[in-house]
């Protein structure tokens, strides 16, 4: 599936009285707040630890869930709601996740090449 395809599929199920900025913005951080609740439960109460590795030269996160068999599946279910979520406030812009995605690549790409990946600002 492409993220067009999703954009495309998601959008159908949204309510008319949901399709505006300020519910899709504010909703997103809501659901961004639940994935980061989430995992502070779970290591609040010990059915989770956070580890990182290194493979391929990128530090990755790593979530043990000893005694929770369904933390995985919810915190999926999670990340699925913040892209649809995502995929709304890209739609009442008038802007495709795909040229999202494409243009955060490009920027990217240029600040590797010109060796400021690490730095600050929007800009640089």
């Amino acid at each position: 599936m492409t993220l067009q395809e999703y954009q495309e599929q998601a959008m159908k199920t949204c309510l008319k009285e949901s399709n505006n900025f300020s519910y899709m913005m504010l909703n997103l951080m809501g659901e961004v707040g639940e994935f980061s609740g989430k995992v502070a439960k779970l290591i609040r109460k010990g059915k989770a630890a956070v580890g990182y590795f290194m493979p391929n030269d990128f530090e990755m996160a790593s979530i043990d869930y000893p005694g929770a068999v369904d933390a995985d599946n919810e915190l999926m279910k999670e990340a699925g709601d913040i892209l649809w979520q995502l995929s709304g406030l890209c739609t009442v812009m008038g802007w495709s996740l795909e040229d999202v995605a494409e243009q955060n690549l490009q920027k990217l790409a240029d600040r590797q090449q010109r060796h400021v990946i690490d730095g600050n600002g929007d800009n640089r």
